[in-house]
């Protein structure tokens, strides 16, 4: 069987890489190899955080990309897609002041405010001035089981095929310049092989040339020390959040209780390797759980930090740099192009990450430029 376009992994990456593809006329296939629905990778679960601020402004396009096709699918679909609460983002270090200069920049409206003022906004908050923070109103919550599904199926619409169940057992180069791919239950041809793998990137590019990890990251859920207070923990109250201990290199992430009614999801932002096999290791660090409970009891009054009431489970993979990896990788086959390395930010993306994936196989001009995220960084580097 021959398409225009092969996608392997049917993620969040995955599902908007091969719905663009189809969207811009290419015949693609999108092949998934466990089970849709299943839990895995780095895609399921109910939420995730989108936003416009950023510590790096070529990540703003991507993120107005990604907003602009969403609000097309929502009016498509007649669905909600993700809800506005506002992005509250709160450091002890000067990340507020880089990124209120990118978003100015990019004249996306935001307010800088004082630490000391949070909690007047947010009473769930009590921090003092030793803070900074900015608010971006554009922040919220993604209900990411829905963007799945919307993408998979908008691209079955248009006419798009996707198998799940399927593993890519190798790919090979033609003479003619197509490429050959293998899975156990068939053989096809391709003009352009699209990786959105995750994790298992390294597993199909063995010989990439800089290190790319997969780190498990322990999803912690608190309530609130007294159910009245339940209601500060929902998307009408409680606003996505990021709080960075800059001297203390500790990063967490906050949403309100979408995924379990009275429980906030708040995580440190990294992890624990996976194993040799690609899984989760049987026990997780002590700080995963230690350190979002340590902030909690600190600055978080409403919220009881003595111990997570549910510990969920998930993957990022990371690049050398923590950015993304779009377009070719040095040294492969031209026609083979990867969106990877999502670094537990890529969901709100993945429709621009798509979009201009999906482009780069048609040979078009990129809409939003992502040089900034190509692998060709990472030439001189060294395995």
């Amino acid at each position: 069987m021959d398409y225009d376009v092969v996608v392997v992994g049917a993620g969040i990456f995955g599902s908007c890489t091969a719905y663009n593809c189809q969207k811009l006329g290419l015949k693609t296939l999108l092949l998934e190899q466990f089970p849709l629905g299943h839990t895995n990778g780095s895609s399921h679960g109910k939420s995730r955080i989108t936003r416009y601020a950023h510590t790096e402004v070529e990540y703003v396009d991507l993120v107005g990309d990604a907003y602009n096709q969403i609000f097309e699918l929502e009016k498509i679909r007649g669905e909600k897609l993700w809800k506005k609460t506002g992005l509250l983002w709160v450091s002890t270090g000067n990340e507020i002041e880089k990124i209120h200069n990118n978003l100015k920049t990019k004249n996306i409206e935001h307010e800088v405010i004082k630490g000391s003022d949070v909690g007047k906004r947010y009473p769930q908050f009590s921090l003092n001035d030793e803070w900074n923070a900015l608010v971006d109103p554009m922040g919220g919550v993604i209900y990411a089981d829905k963007w799945l599904k919307a993408f998979r199926d908008e691209f079955k619409k248009m006419g798009g095929t996707l198998q799940d169940c399927e593993t890519m057992l190798s790919h090979s180069e033609l003479k003619d310049g197509k490429l050959r791919i293998v899975t156990n239950k068939n053989i096809y041809t391709a003009k352009k092989l699209i990786l959105t793998v995750g994790c298992w990137i390294t597993k199909f590019l063995p010989d990439v040339k800089f290190n790319i990890e997969p780190i498990s990251i322990s999803v912690c859920y608190w309530k609130a020390k007294n159910e009245r207070d339940s209601y500060l923990l929902n998307e009408e109250h409680y606003p996505v959040v990021i709080a960075q201990e800059m001297e203390l290199k500790v990063f967490h992430y906050s949403l309100p209780d979408t995924d379990y009614p009275g429980n906030i999801k708040f995580c440190y932002h990294y992890g624990d390797a996976l194993s040799k096999n690609l899984e989760h290791p049987e026990q997780r660090s002590k700080h995963c759980v230690d350190l979002p409970a340590k902030f909690i009891q600190k600055y978080m009054p409403v919220v009881d930090g003595t111990a997570p009431t549910k510990v969920d489970k998930c993957i990022y993979t990371v690049s050398p740099d923590e950015h993304y990896i779009i377009g070719t990788i040095p040294t492969k086959n031209p026609n083979i192009l990867v969106g990877g390395c999502g670094s537990g930010s890529g969901f709100k993306v993945a429709p621009g990450i798509g979009k201009a994936l999906a482009e780069m196989a048609a040979g078009k001009k990129t809409t939003v430029d992502v040089s900034f995220f190509s692998a060709d960084r990472f030439k001189s580097s060294k395995i």
